[in-house]
């Protein structure tokens, strides 16, 4: 039996759609789509009267379902219907009957799972995602042989399985998972002469041919449309400005629509006057911004400099132009912040996210300003910070709008860095030598290139200069 993923030009890719009793791999870059991709694949199988199991390790039911409306679909039907079953399943659960050993395996989650698919007779399974499963087996040996039964205790009796993982863009060769399964999706953003660019290919088919081409695709709230040509029509990013001219001029124009910028500073540099500079340009253009409040960057402080530099955004906010997030619900201060971030879990700033694609789609918001990610590096599990800034740069890249992150590049490891520098299109770095500040860019999308210049703060606007 074949069951159609829904989208036409990958069921012609997958040799016309995934079969069952065998088990498929997304795999694809933060923010490249892996976890739409596969709800879109939900749905597909739920119009054909086909039940659906959609397992997340990370995201709460609630949250997956308020997420897919954003794009059109309504599960909440197909739930009261019986025909799906949306779970989050942790490794180690608590409060269960299942005995839990020092040696992890993967026996309590295939319980859990053949369990959920019975009550409903689900013929396509969908774990979203498996990258966090790999970090728990101490051998590959043992990862090996723990996911040959998991793939096939749950395919045994016809059902589909669909896995979800997260590659890095330097993976040269194929990965443990993509050895195990039946057939291999990949997927990709880049950002190509300021044009953001989408692709997928198909490396691994065991009931055909592979397709090692890599075709283009787009994500919208109708589906996804894969497009064969191989120079399709695209449509051209349009670049915001930072407010900074010699800044803007350096990065090639500016800053281009649908980009992260990672904006690196090193504890002892001011990077307010950047901030207020940039808030204050996309304010006066009309562009609609929001801003993620933390302890250090809170909407009375932010009013208190822009009265300091004698800026006045009081017309701004009266227009509704300025969203603030806070993610303490209130003004804290740094001892309260410190307290409260002890009992924030993933799903509280996943509960962020939600937010943030509410304000979008209630506003015209072009601009998103993020507080010191610092202090979510502290709060968080390396895996899981590293998540939620993929899943915010996915949002902030879909709808064609830029995302300005701050962080301490001092006070985070090199691997965290490493992995945000991945994800980021812009990096901007600012630094103190000698008690002279410097500021440099270490990427950026247009492929601009130039070195370290002085910046000059000033308490009236304009707040950043650039000299030299």
């Amino acid at each position: 039996m074949i069951i159609s993923t829904g989208i036409k030009e990958l069921d012609i890719m997958i040799d016309g759609g995934l079969r069952t009793g065998q088990c498929y791999a997304i795999k694809g870059t933060a923010g490249a789509g892996k976890t739409v991709l596969s709800l879109f694949m939900t749905l597909g199988a739920l119009k054909e009267g086909i039940p659906v199991l959609f397992i997340s390790t990370e995201v709460e039911p609630k949250k997956i379902i308020n997420y897919v409306k954003s794009f059109g679909m309504d599960f909440d039907d197909y739930i009261e219907k019986g025909l799906l079953i949306v779970e989050k399943m942790s490794l180690k659960p608590q409060g269960t009957n299942i005995v839990q050993t020092d040696r992890f395996d993967l026996s309590g989650i295939i319980a859990r799972t053949k369990a959920k698919m019975s009550s409903i007779n689900a013929r396509l399974v969908i774990f979203d995602s498996i990258s966090a499963f790999f970090a728990e087996f101490q051998y590959e040996k043992t990862a090996r042989s723990g996911f040959m039964d998991f793939i096939r205790e749950i395919t045994k009796d016809e059902a589909i399985l669909v896995l979800t993982a997260e590659s890095q863009i330097t993976e040269e060769y194929a990965t443990l998972e993509e050895f195990l399964v039946d057939g291999v999706i990949k997927i990709r953003t880049e950002l190509v002469k300021n044009q953001l660019v989408k692709r997928i290919s198909v490396p691994k088919l065991r009931s055909a041919q592979p397709i090692s081409f890599e075709n283009r695709f787009i994500i919208n709230k109708d589906g996804i449309m894969i497009l064969r040509s191989e120079s399709p029509p695209t449509v051209f990013i349009q670049e915001e400005k930072t407010g900074i001219v010699r800044l803007d001029e350096l990065l090639g124009g500016g800053i281009p629509t649908g980009s992260v910028v990672l904006i690196e500073i090193d504890g002892e540099t001011n990077y307010f006057p950047l901030f207020l500079t940039t808030l204050f340009q996309q304010l006066k253009m009309e562009k609609g911004v929001i801003i993620h409040s933390n302890v250090h960057m809170h909407s009375a402080r932010i009013l208190e400099e822009f009265n300091r530099v004698e800026c006045d955004i009081t017309a701004f906010l009266n227009q509704g132009n300025l969203v603030f997030i806070d993610k303490y619900n209130r003004t804290v201060t740094a001892v309260e912040a410190r307290e409260m971030s002890q009992l924030m879990t993933t799903d509280d700033m996943i509960s962020v996210t939600v937010e943030l694609m509410e304000a979008f789609t209630k506003s015209n918001q072009r601009a998103v300003i993020y507080g010191d990610l610092t202090d979510d590096v502290n709060i968080l599990s390396e895996t899981d910070f590293l998540r939620y800034f993929a899943l915010q740069s996915f949002n902030v890249k879909e709808r064609r709008a830029v995302a300005y992150s701050f962080i301490n590049y001092n006070a985070v490891s090199r691997e965290i860095l490493a992995r945000l520098r991945t994800t980021a299109d812009i990096i901007i770095r600012f630094s103190r030598i000698n008690y002279t500040n410097y500021i440099e860019c270490m990427k950026s999308s247009t492929g601009a290139t130039f070195l370290p210049k002085i910046v000059k703060f000033r308490d009236k606007y304009p707040l950043v200069e650039i000299v030299g």
